[in-house]
């Protein structure tokens, strides 16, 4: 997986098609590319920082 942090006004966003990007993802075992416009990359930014949190293991849950 290769992921590139740019800008380029001459793509628009896989999500809403907005023109102009901030990020292209690109997977290549499976030929895929992604590109997202500010506002959809900072959605997923959150919805990973929400999934993060799910995945944390507080000390209480911990079994002694």
């Amino acid at each position: 997986m290769f992921i590139h942090f740019d800008s380029d006004k001459g793509a628009e966003c896989d999500n809403c098609g907005t023109p102009g990007t901030v990020m292209h993802m690109s997977v290549l075992r499976v030929d895929q590319t992604v590109n997202l416009c500010i506002v959809c990359f900072g959605a997923l930014a959150q919805a990973f920082s929400r999934a993060s949190e799910k995945l944390r293991i507080h000390p209480a849950q911990l079994k002694h």
